[in-house]
């Protein structure tokens, strides 16, 4: 071999363990540059990301998708923490709710026990208010368990074929004498045929039941309460309005929240337990259909929600 064939290749081992020994160093600084920017992560930043430039393209690949999986994270987070503060909204209302009568009931009990000069009209009265504060109480727990039961449940609701006109009509019997108390003659738009659509017949009822409840709640005052039902395509809506005074831009958001009572109702006579939407809402959905409210202060309320056509 020719004297300066071997410096060559020592030349050329060096040159190779270097460029070896750069890159090896490299890498260790890229990764240790993505390990502390997971640790930032771990620490309670979960805005961060890890952005590799000028690397292999395995580096870079690993780079994209530890990212992809921080997204994933960090939306579940926000679910996760979502979840927790409505939880903690929850338990509060629920508390305040729950309380609210309990007190109440308590109260008038102590004063039918430790007063004796009440009249007898006077201690009648008092066990309306009793007698009525506990039905509050008792549809809250209903209400509640109900609610619980169907978020809990992931399934659909086993459908059958429904006369929709039918229990529209139900409906509307059964409300027969709160529209008498409330001195209003429904008004009805119905279809001239029968109209059938896919959905759970208990369901139903208590759709329009919550739904004509509300309405009479709120939209009273308005003279008018009215049902529509429509035929549109491969769905059947039915509309429940009234002229009411109406949903304010700033409540309209939040109206399907469960133990959400807007401003309209913060008060006594008029407060719901703020479910019966959470409810409906829940119970459309579970009959693969969807439900829609739109509001003119003094104007006209509609919550309007569709279900499956069947033919």
């Amino acid at each position: 071999m020719p004297g300066y064939v071997q410096p060559a290749i020592i030349v050329f081992l060096l040159a190779a363990s270097c460029f070896l020994l750069v890159k090896q160093w490299r890498y260790k600084q890229q990764l240790g540059w993505i390990t502390a920017r997971l640790n930032e992560i771990r620490g309670g930043s979960p805005n961060q990301r890890i952005r590799i430039h000028h690397a292999p393209e395995s580096l870079i690949e690993l780079g994209g998708s530890m990212n992809r999986l921080i997204d994933a994270y960090q939306i579940s987070l926000e679910r996760v923490n979502l979840l927790e503060t409505e939880r903690k909204k929850m338990i509060s209302h629920l508390s305040h709710d729950l309380r609210t009568p309990l007190t109440a009931i308590l109260g008038y009990v102590e004063v039918m026990q430790k007063d004796n000069s009440l009249s007898e009209e006077m201690r009648q009265n008092y066990y309306r208010i009793v007698v009525a504060k506990g039905n509050k109480l008792d549809a809250l727990i209903r209400d509640f368990f109900e609610l619980s039961k169907l978020e809990a449940d992931n399934g659909s609701m086993e459908p059958e074929k429904l006369n929709v006109i039918d229990k529209v009509e139900e409906a509307v019997v059964s409300f027969y004498h709160q529209f008498e108390l409330a001195r209003l003659s429904p008004r009805l738009e119905l279809p001239e045929r029968p109209l059938y659509a896919w959905g759970n017949r208990q369901s139903l009822e208590r759709i329009m039941n919550n739904l004509l409840s509300n309405a009479l709640r709120y939209g009273a005052d308005g003279g008018v309460v009215g049902i529509r039902v429509k035929d549109k395509e491969d769905r059947v809506w039915i509309e429940v309005w009234d002229r009411g005074q109406g949903i304010s831009q700033t409540d309209m958001p939040h109206i399907f929240e469960r133990l959400y009572t807007g401003s309209a109702s913060r008060n006594s006579v008029q407060q719901g337990n703020g479910l019966g939407l959470t409810i409906v809402k829940k119970l459309v959905e579970k009959q693969h259909g969807e439900i829609i409210a739109r509001s003119v202060p003094n104007g006209e309320t509609v919550f309007a929600f569709c279900l499956p056509k069947a033919t």
